[in-house]
C-alpha cells in the first residue's frame, strides 16, 4: 500500500496512536486501520479519533468507528433485513438470569464471543456437550463487564470457510475466500488470524448483495465510508448470511489483487487536500 501512494507522490508513514509523541496535526489525511489493540481500550481509541479528527481529516470518520466497534451492529442489520447469523446477546447484568440456562444454547454447535473483540479474541466454538465450559466462558466475560454473542456454528465454514468483500469509497472491489479457523475442542481463542489461508475468490451475486445491503445500513445510519469489508458464510439453510461488518480495522488483503491497493491509493490522493 505504502508503494501504491508513493508512485502517487504520497509519503506515508506508520504511526502508533497510543504515542503521544506524533504530531497529528500535521499529517494531512489519518487511516485509522490497523490499530487491533483497541477492544482492549475502545473509550480511549474513540477519544483518540474524535481528538485527530479535530486537527486533520480521519478515516474511517469517528461516528463509524463508533458504530462499528460494538458488534451489537449485527441486531440492527437484522433489524433491518440484512441475512445475518442469528445472535443470542447477553449483557453483564443477564449473568444471575435464566439466559445462562443450558436450555437457552443452541442444540448444534456454537461460539461465543465478546461483542467487543477481533482476531476471534475471547472466542472459542463449543459442543453441544461443553455448555457448563461455554457457561463459564460467558459468566467470566459478563463479570467483566462485557456484552456476550452466542451464535449457532455454521457447519459449512468448514467446507466453504468464509468470503470476505471489500469495498472501497462503497464500490467493490474485490474479495477473498477465507478458511475456517475454529476448531472443536480448541478452548478460547485470542489470534487465530495469525493462521489464516487467504486466497482470491470471485463472489456469487447473492453474496454481493448481502454486502451491498449490510454496508448500505451502515452507511445511511453513519455515513459514507472510505473502506469496508464484509464478511460472510453459508448458513445452514444454504443462503448467504453476514458474520461481520468491518468498518474499523479490516485487514484489505491487496496481496490478493495487487490493483486494488493502487485503486486505493487513487482513493486516499483524493482525500488529501
Amino acid at each position: 500500500m505504502r508503494n501504491a501512494l508513493a508512485q502517487l507522490g504520497v509519503d506515508a508513514s506508520t504511526q502508533i496512536w497510543t504515542d503521544s509523541a506524533v504530531p497529528w496535526h500535521e499529517f494531512a489525511l489519518v487511516m485509522a486501520n490497523g490499530a487491533w489493540d483497541n477492544i482492549h481500550h475502545p473509550d480511549s481509541f474513540l477519544a483518540w479519533a474524535d481528538r485527530v479528527a479535530g486537527v486533520t481529516r480521519i478515516v474511517n470518520e469517528p461516528q463509524v468507528l463508533r458504530w462499528n466497534l460494538d458488534k451489537r451492529y449485527l441486531a440492527t442489520l437484522a433489524a433491518a433485513g440484512v441475512p445475518t447469523v442469528p445472535t443470542t446477546w447477553l449483557e453483564p447484568s443477564d449473568r444471575q438470569a435464566g439466559e445462562l440456562d443450558p436450555a437457552h444454547f443452541p442444540d448444534a454447535e456454537f461460539v461465543v464471543k465478546p461483542a467487543i473483540s477481533g482476531g476471534a479474541f475471547e472466542t472459542a466454538r463449543y459442543r453441544p456437550g461443553e455448555v457448563g465450559a461455554a457457561r463459564g466462558h460467558i459468566l467470566r466475560l459478563l463479570q467483566a463487564g462485557r456484552t456476550v454473542m452466542v451464535q449457532p456454528y455454521q457447519a459449512a465454514v468448514d467446507t466453504h470457510g468464509e468470503v470476505g468483500i471489500v469495498f472501497l469509497e462503497g464500490e467493490f472491489s474485490h474479495a477473498v475466500a477465507k478458511g475456517a479457523l475454529l476448531r472443536p475442542g480448541a478452548g478460547i481463542q485470542t489470534n487465530v488470524w495469525e493462521h489464516e489461508e487467504i486466497g482470491a475468490v470471485v463472489p456469487t451475486e447473492e453474496q454481493l448483495a448481502a454486502a451491498r445491503g449490510a454496508l448500505g445500513v451502515a452507511e445511511g445510519l453513519v455515513g459514507a465510508t472510505t473502506y469496508a469489508r464484509v464478511d460472510l458464510v453459508t448458513r445452514d439453510d444454504g443462503t448467504a448470511a453476514v458474520l461481520e461488518l468491518e468498518l474499523l480495522d479490516p485487514a484489505l488483503f491487496f496481496e490478493t489483487q495487487p490493483s486494488a491497493a493502487t485503486r486505493f491509493a487513487l482513493v486516499l490522493r483524493r482525500l488529501i487536500p
